[in-house]
């Protein structure tokens, strides 16, 4: 399987058209008929469903089009990697990120990195721990910032100075808006809006399970949320209360929305991970040993 040919079927899937594909990848449309067709042949299946003027990816198309970004995407990647001298400190650094206040300590670091090194570049990636172990373990990112995620023996971690408080985004004109704190039993009663993994199974799972203890029996969850912008239109809408961290929804005068944290407090812990067989590349091991040296 060639990487040229994924290239044009990745193009091919995000144009829509063969005629567009082409005139973007500067190639005639006979000739990017013959790479989409040699690929369906060494596969054998199809994978395109084309129509009179457009194309879309079949079922196993899909699939391929998800393995062809992971496989384009590192071969550009270890490109990268070799295009530059040892006396040079460049290329780019992949990070994938939950959402987390704490993310402000990375983006210092990675400021004054580049003040020092200006030929590294970042790339950000935000997406739900699940995901972002998995975009490790595929060579997509090669660290991750994740809450209070279990040890993995898969992957190494360095644990930030930090750590984010749990609370409650409600309505202004929310009964609960007038407490200090929020405790488990305040919501035994009116529907939640759960982060992804604090709801699995139809059961609370992480902090937030051991927080409500037996409280947590009960609870009505009306939605689950892996970014909070969106959970908190839902909040917004009086679909429900919204569990978050501190520091990720705007809340106050104007906003229309009040944050209050729980009580007793709940917490979660801040590591960087990376995958322990994989090869940084210099430019990732110096800018771990700057986080280490913070």
């Amino acid at each position: 399987m060639e990487l040229r040919a994924l290239r044009y079927y990745l193009v091919v899937c995000e144009c829509g058209t063969m005629s567009r594909a082409a005139e973007e990848l500067h190639v005639t449309q006979p000739a990017l008929s013959r790479q989409i067709a040699g690929l369906e042949r060494e596969l054998g299946c199809e994978l395109l469903e084309r129509r009179s003027r457009s194309v879309r990816p079949t079922e196993k198309g899909l699939y391929l089009r998800r393995r062809a970004q992971e496989i384009v995407g590192l071969a550009d990647q270890t490109s990268a990697d070799f295009s530059h001298g040892d006396d040079i400190v460049a290329g780019d650094i992949h990070i994938g990120a939950g959402e987390s206040a704490s993310m402000r300590l990375i983006a210092r670091h990675v400021r004054a990195f580049r003040q020092r090194y200006p030929d590294v570049r970042f790339h950000l990636h935000s997406a739900v721990a699940t995901d972002l172990v998995e975009r490790l373990e595929h060579g997509l990112d090669d660290l991750a910032v994740l809450m209070s995620y279990p040890e993995d023996e898969r992957c190494s971690h360095l644990r930030l100075p930090l750590s984010d408080a749990w609370g409650l985004v409600v309505r202004e004109d929310d009964p609960l808006a007038e407490r200090e704190v929020i405790s488990p039993a305040d919501l035994a009663e009116g529907p939640l809006i759960m982060p992804e993994r604090s709801w699995t199974r139809e059961r609370l799972a992480g902090p937030l399970a051991t927080w409500f203890g037996e409280d947590g029996e009960g609870v009505e969850v009306a939605a689950t949320y892996n970014l909070s912008f969106n959970a908190a239109l839902l909040v917004q809408e009086g679909v429900g209360r919204m569990l978050t961290l501190e520091g990720l929804t705007p809340t106050g005068p104007g906003s229309g929305l009040a944050f209050r944290l729980l009580y007793p407090p709940a917490v979660s812990i801040i590591d960087v991970v990376w995958k322990r067989t994989a090869t940084p590349s210099r430019a990732v091991r110096l800018f771990l040993e700057s986080l280490r040296e913070a």
